[in-house]
């Protein structure tokens, strides 16, 4: 269970920051840019191998947000592969993203290590018809509960 609630927890902290910048007005073209972002969560609920995870997200390039994660974590044993799905909510508008990624076997203290990647689905205001993909890397800690996550990638709108 607590394996599970630090996995999701990753996996929504990376898909929540992934957003980032203005919207694009009408008649200006796409722009493509790199950003980063860091987040923090904790499980609400799990059940099986599925889990959701309420985070923050602390820094992204669309400021402060929040969001509600729902995984699946892909097998029983270590490396744990994960799959999620994201709604991050922001001041400018709702981004959804789906991201991949392997929780390492955690060392005797319970910490491990998080890697993966993920991509923005679809959205609504300035998220509407973005893209990006990144990169997230962190740490699980499978006493406390506590998730640290950094995303970086790039992001078009």
């Amino acid at each position: 269970m607590r394996r599970t609630s630090i996995i999701g927890a990753a996996a929504v902290l990376a898909a929540a920051l992934s957003g980032s910048g203005s919207a694009v007005g009408a008649g200006k073209p796409p722009h493509k840019r790199p950003f980063s972002a860091v987040a923090a969560g904790a499980r609400i609920s799990s059940s099986g191998n599925r889990f959701e995870i309420a985070y923050r997200v602390k820094r992204s390039p669309d400021g402060g947000g929040a969001g509600l994660q729902d995984g699946v974590l892909l097998g029983t044993t270590y490396p744990a592969v994960v799959h999620d799905t994201t709604k991050t909510f922001y001041a400018d508008g709702v981004q959804r993203t789906s991201e991949t990624y392997t929780m390492a076997s955690p060392h005797t203290n319970g910490v491990g290590t998080i890697a993966g990647q993920g991509k923005c689905t679809t959205g609504s205001g300035v998220h509407k018809g973005e893209t990006c993909t990144y990169g997230m890397s962190g740490t699980y800690d499978l006493q406390t509960g506590v998730v640290h996550l950094r995303f970086a990638g790039t992001l078009t709108r």
